[in-house]
């Protein structure tokens, strides 16, 4: 079983086990599992390990409501390792970002770009370079 079929299976487990504990439960449920999951994206913007490698890294933190531009904010905060003065060539991104499709869910798209720009996560001071601005961290709301 390859890794990305591995991921299919997982998730489509996960939704099954939503279902029956919806079920089994009743409507209650549904609350204390969006309580988990706000809490869960809290602690994950708290304490992010920069050390991990990229595909680990990328798989711990990126979720299923993440935007394209969340994504790409994120592969820049570990390719910078959170720094904000530190810049990264957008060819260095996008050839990152063609090794984990299966983790981000789609191929990479440069409007990600500018919606991360409009959303103040990352600036580009130079033409092709990207860097992370203070409050990126905000992708995880």
């Amino acid at each position: 079983m390859t890794e990305k079929e591995l991921g299919q299976r997982i998730s489509e487990i996960s939704t099954r086990l939503d279902r029956v504990e919806k079920i089994v439960l009743g409507a209650s449920s549904t609350k204390n599992t969006k309580d988990r999951n706000a809490s869960k994206q809290t602690s994950r913007a708290g304490s992010i390990d920069f050390d991990k490698p990229l595909r680990p890294f990328m798989k711990q933190y990126v979720t299923k409501n993440m935007s394209g531009a969340k994504k790409f904010t994120l592969l820049l905060a570990r390719l910078t390792k959170g720094d904000t003065k530190k810049e990264i060539t957008l060819t260095e991104i996008e050839k990152q970002w063609s090794r984990m499709t299966s983790i981000v869910g789609t191929d990479f798209n440069r409007f990600f770009t500018s919606a991360a720009k409009d959303n103040d996560w990352v600036e580009s001071k130079r033409k092709g370079f990207y860097n992370l601005r203070p409050n990126w961290k905000e992708i995880f709301n």
